[in-house]
């Protein structure tokens, strides 16, 4: 099997495990880090078997980001849940009344 590439430019994908992320991911958390990837300019692939739900997915960025997709996982993981709620906030503006 040839390894994916994007199609636009060819660059290749990477598994995030090459950055040193070992990740067990459900369906539902593979789309929660792709959407954070999202938010960091980053475009992830997700690959997983939906028919087989105890086999986990793997998430594939550009190589060329690799670097900046761990360090935006692990600053998400570091900030916990307080952070996420802290970041949703500052996104929303001020409070109406």
């Amino acid at each position: 099997m040839s390894e994916p590439t994007i199609p636009e430019s060819g660059e290749k994908l990477v598994p995030l495990s090459e950055g040193g992320l070992e990740l067990e991911l459900s369906e539902m958390e593979s789309i929660e880090l792709r959407t954070l990837l999202a938010a960091n300019g980053i475009e992830a692939v997700q690959m997983g078997a939906s028919v087989m739900p105890n086999l986990p997915y793997e998430l594939f960025v550009p190589e060329s980001q690799l670097a900046d997709a761990v360090q935006a996982i692990r600053d998400a993981l570091s900030a916990g849940p307080a952070g996420a709620e802290e970041a949703e906030a500052a996104g929303e503006g001020p409070p109406v009344n």
